[in-house]
């Protein structure tokens, strides 16, 4: 059972400065990894690191640099018991059973930490738990490492904190969660919130039951912050300003990264055919058992990225739909039935280009080029004349041309 540290007495900040600099903190590019050594280390002439054979030593809290000796063994690095670095005497070796170390460059910076998690487990070094625990509080850190080591497959972004304590000497942390972490990064546009939201005072935190919800609609948000480790889906946040001051708002899984860049709209649409409702653009966050089917309608947009529109449907949850490309999925080349949907029929005379592109349905997101759309035909400069013509809600006219492999519709 760890004794929980309620309040923390900070000294002043009497630490020994970092080190002078070394061969390893030199201006030449190298891409050797560090290591950071904790303790103090001797060091060796060779890998023979025999008791007594010691050439000096170096003292604890700095990081030194591994020598290129070692290149190709890197991917062994994690389990290494003797390691070449590089020092003032040129090439030694260490022996990393001498002492407590981690993997990684010690960055020195003093910095409040405000600790969020109910318990922080404190350690003596980053392999070496001690007995204590710290409550929420705010700690002042001296330096710090990241707790990824380097050639390893781990992807979190959190971080080892060296402390200084007034009765406990300099310690380590490492939070999940702190006020300082969360500062998150600009958001340009506003984002899309597809169903009511409860509102957070820190990512991760209990939801603040006695403040309103955020409703479906768009957000224009202060900042984003990205959580992600290892293959698992990432967690989105959105800072956004409430009337009782900043809080944080998750978003829809559905939507990976995010949407963003989303312009305020209100446009409304005329669905002359019945249309999918999607979760997300781009199909983004499709998803079988949520996609509705809506008969034909005006719709009211509230947003528009590229050629889709959202908009929030009679249960209060918000919806994508793409006009352009549900109306072209249901034209059918039958005239009568198409005229209902915009088709003329005309005959015009148009020039083809090699940049014009031919398919069976008149859609192309909005965004893409020829050289994405698979399965269309391309031509060589030509004139030909084609039979109808369609307006796409996108602003582009689309003609039906009759080609040597059956009728098309071409855009110029």
């Amino acid at each position: 059972m760890k004794k929980s540290i309620a309040a923390l007495a900070l000294a002043a900040m009497l630490f020994t400065p970092a080190p002078s600099r070394t061969y390893a903190d030199s201006d030449m590019q190298d891409p050797m990894p560090y290591i950071t050594l904790i303790d103090s280390f001797k060091l060796y002439p060779s890998q023979e690191t025999t008791s007594g054979q010691a050439i000096g030593a170096l003292s604890a809290l700095q990081s030194v640099q591994i020598s290129r000796s070692y290149g190709d063994n890197l991917m062994g690095l994690v389990t290494a018991d003797k390691l070449p670095i590089e020092t003032w005497l040129g090439t030694v070796w260490i022996n990393l059973e001498e002492g407590a170390y981690k993997l990684g460059k010690l960055a020195y910076k003093e910095q409040p930490i405000t600790l969020l998690d109910a318990e922080t487990p404190i350690w003596d070094a980053p392999r070496a738990e001690s007995a204590y625990a710290l409550s929420p509080q705010q700690v002042q850190a001296i330096a710090s490492i990241p707790d990824c080591d380097p050639y390893t497959p781990c992807r979190n972004t959190n971080s080892w904190f060296l402390i200084h304590t007034s009765w406990l000497g300099d310690k380590w942390v490492r939070p999940f969660s702190y006020a300082e972490k969360y500062q998150g990064v600009p958001v340009e546009g506003s984002v899309p919130i597809n169903s009511e939201r409860p509102v957070y005072q820190y990512p991760f935190e209990k939801p603040l039951a006695d403040e309103p919800k955020i409703e479906a609609g768009l957000l224009k948000p202060l900042a984003k912050y990205t959580h992600q480790e290892g293959m698992v889906p990432p967690s989105i946040w959105y800072k956004v300003q409430t009337s009782l001051g900043e809080r944080w708002v998750p978003q829809d899984g559905r939507y990976g990264l995010g949407v963003e860049k989303v312009e305020p709209s209100t446009k409304v649409l005329d669905m002359p055919v019945s249309f999918h409702a999607s979760d997300g653009p781009f199909a983004y966050g499709y998803n079988a058992d949520t996609e509705q089917v809506l008969q034909p309608q005006h719709i009211q947009t509230i947003g528009q990225i590229s050629d889709w529109y959202f908009f929030i449907d009679s249960n209060g949850n918000g919806k994508w739909v793409s006009p352009a490309m549900e109306i072209s999925s249901q034209l059918t080349g039958e005239l009568a039935h198409d005229a209902k949907l915009g088709v003329k029929e005309e005959l015009v005379r148009i020039d083809l280009t090699e940049t014009s592109v031919a398919l069976d349905q008149p859609y192309i997101p909005k965004d893409w080029g020829p050289q994405n759309v698979q399965g269309a035909m391309t031509f060589s400069l030509q004139t030909v004349t084609a039979s109808r013509s369609w307006a796409s809600p996108t602003g582009e006219t689309w003609y039906y041309i009759h080609t040597w492999q059956g009728p098309k519709w071409v855009r110029l």
